[in-house]
Protein backbone atom coordinates (compact mmCIF):
# COMPACT_ATOMS: atom_id res chain seq x y z
CA UNK A 1 0.00 0.00 0.00
CA UNK A 2 1.18 3.55 -0.71
CA UNK A 3 2.41 6.03 1.84
CA UNK A 4 0.07 8.73 3.08
CA UNK A 5 0.36 12.16 4.68
CA UNK A 6 -1.35 12.98 7.97
CA UNK A 7 -2.93 16.30 7.08
CA UNK A 8 -2.89 17.68 10.65
CA UNK A 9 0.87 17.15 10.89
CA UNK A 10 1.86 18.38 7.42
CA UNK A 11 3.14 21.95 7.33
CA UNK A 12 3.45 22.24 3.55
CA UNK A 13 7.23 22.49 3.51
CA UNK A 14 7.31 20.68 0.13
CA UNK A 15 10.26 18.46 1.09
CA UNK A 16 8.32 15.31 0.19
CA UNK A 17 7.39 16.73 -3.21
CA UNK A 18 11.02 17.65 -3.98
CA UNK A 19 12.37 14.17 -3.28
CA UNK A 20 9.55 12.00 -4.66
CA UNK A 21 10.87 10.22 -7.78
CA UNK A 22 7.35 9.68 -9.14
CA UNK A 23 5.99 13.14 -8.30
CA UNK A 24 3.31 11.40 -6.25
CA UNK A 25 3.52 13.94 -3.44
CA UNK A 26 2.19 17.41 -4.13
CA UNK A 27 0.53 20.44 -2.65
CA UNK A 28 0.77 24.16 -2.21
CA UNK A 29 3.47 25.69 -0.07
CA UNK A 30 2.43 26.04 3.60
CA UNK A 31 -0.68 23.90 3.03
CA UNK A 32 -1.11 20.19 3.69
CA UNK A 33 0.18 17.98 0.88
CA UNK A 34 -1.14 14.65 -0.33
CA UNK A 35 0.20 11.53 -2.02
CA UNK A 36 -1.36 10.26 -5.23
CA UNK A 37 -1.80 6.55 -4.51
CA UNK A 38 -1.76 5.73 -8.22
CA UNK A 39 1.77 7.16 -8.55
CA UNK A 40 3.34 6.09 -5.24
CA UNK A 41 5.89 3.28 -5.62
CA UNK A 42 6.31 2.79 -1.86
CA UNK A 43 10.01 3.67 -1.87
CA UNK A 44 9.74 5.55 1.44
CA UNK A 45 11.84 8.51 0.33
CA UNK A 46 9.13 10.98 1.36
CA UNK A 47 8.99 9.54 4.87
CA UNK A 48 12.76 9.60 5.32
CA UNK A 49 12.82 13.22 4.21
CA UNK A 50 9.82 14.68 6.04
CA UNK A 51 11.12 16.95 8.81
CA UNK A 52 7.77 16.88 10.64
CA UNK A 53 7.04 13.15 10.66
CA UNK A 54 3.77 13.69 8.81
CA UNK A 55 4.12 10.66 6.54
CA UNK A 56 2.95 7.14 7.38
CA UNK A 57 3.56 3.80 5.73
CA UNK A 58 0.85 1.25 4.91
CA UNK A 59 0.72 0.14 8.56
CA UNK A 60 0.32 3.69 9.86
CA UNK A 61 3.89 3.80 11.15
CA UNK A 62 6.20 6.80 10.80
CA UNK A 63 9.22 5.89 8.69
CA UNK A 64 12.54 6.23 10.49
CA UNK A 65 14.11 9.66 9.99
CA UNK A 66 17.41 9.14 8.20
CA UNK A 67 20.02 11.75 7.25
CA UNK A 68 20.24 12.10 3.49
CA UNK A 69 23.90 11.11 3.54
CA UNK A 70 22.79 7.75 4.96
CA UNK A 71 20.09 7.00 2.35
CA UNK A 72 20.60 3.88 0.23
CA UNK A 73 22.58 4.20 -2.98
CA UNK A 74 22.72 1.99 -6.05
CA UNK A 75 25.75 -0.16 -6.58
CA UNK A 76 26.39 -1.50 -10.07
CA UNK A 77 28.05 -4.89 -10.21
CA UNK A 78 30.43 -4.22 -13.10
CA UNK A 79 30.79 -7.89 -14.02
CA UNK A 80 27.01 -8.16 -14.49
CA UNK A 81 26.29 -4.84 -16.23
CA UNK A 82 25.57 -5.29 -19.95
CA UNK A 83 25.57 -1.56 -20.75
CA UNK A 84 21.91 -1.41 -21.77
CA UNK A 85 21.44 2.03 -20.14
CA UNK A 86 17.97 1.17 -18.76
CA UNK A 87 18.93 2.22 -15.21
CA UNK A 88 20.31 5.52 -16.48
CA UNK A 89 17.16 6.24 -18.48
CA UNK A 90 14.78 5.48 -15.61
CA UNK A 91 16.56 7.62 -12.97
CA UNK A 92 14.42 10.74 -12.43
CA UNK A 93 17.32 12.65 -10.85
CA UNK A 94 20.07 11.88 -13.40
CA UNK A 95 22.19 10.31 -10.64
CA UNK A 96 23.37 7.45 -12.86
CA UNK A 97 25.44 7.71 -16.02
CA UNK A 98 27.25 5.47 -18.44
CA UNK A 99 31.02 5.23 -18.38
CA UNK A 100 33.79 3.03 -19.69
CA UNK A 101 35.74 0.39 -17.87
CA UNK A 102 38.32 -1.63 -19.74
CA UNK A 103 36.66 -0.72 -23.05
CA UNK A 104 33.18 -1.76 -21.89
CA UNK A 105 30.25 0.62 -21.47
CA UNK A 106 28.86 0.27 -17.95
CA UNK A 107 26.51 2.19 -15.68
CA UNK A 108 27.57 3.82 -12.46
CA UNK A 109 26.48 6.25 -9.78
CA UNK A 110 27.58 9.55 -11.29
CA UNK A 111 26.01 12.01 -8.84
CA UNK A 112 25.54 10.47 -5.36
CA UNK A 113 24.10 13.69 -3.93
CA UNK A 114 21.30 13.68 -6.51
CA UNK A 115 20.32 10.08 -5.71
CA UNK A 116 17.39 9.66 -3.29
CA UNK A 117 17.65 5.87 -3.05
CA UNK A 118 14.21 5.19 -4.52
CA UNK A 119 15.22 1.94 -6.18
CA UNK A 120 13.82 2.63 -9.65
CA UNK A 121 17.19 1.78 -11.18
CA UNK A 122 17.34 -1.52 -9.29
CA UNK A 123 13.80 -2.43 -10.35
CA UNK A 124 14.47 -1.56 -14.00
CA UNK A 125 17.75 -3.44 -14.47
CA UNK A 126 16.99 -6.46 -16.66
CA UNK A 127 20.08 -8.38 -15.50
CA UNK A 128 19.97 -7.42 -11.79
CA UNK A 129 23.35 -5.69 -11.98
CA UNK A 130 22.06 -2.73 -9.94
CA UNK A 131 21.30 -3.16 -6.25
CA UNK A 132 20.55 -0.64 -3.52
CA UNK A 133 22.69 -0.68 -0.41
CA UNK A 134 22.50 1.41 2.73
CA UNK A 135 25.90 3.12 3.27
CA UNK A 136 26.53 1.07 6.42
CA UNK A 137 26.08 -2.15 4.41
CA UNK A 138 28.63 -0.98 1.85
CA UNK A 139 31.19 -0.17 4.54
CA UNK A 140 30.77 -3.62 6.09
CA UNK A 141 31.38 -5.40 2.79
CA UNK A 142 34.35 -3.27 1.77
Amino acid sequence: MPYRIVEEECRGCQTCARVCPQRASSGEKKKPHNIDVTRCIECGVCGRACPYGAIRDAKGKKPEKVKRSEWPKPYVFKEDCVGCEVCVAVCPFQALAMGELEGESIAGLYDPKACVGCGLCEQACPVHAVQLFWPKELRKSA
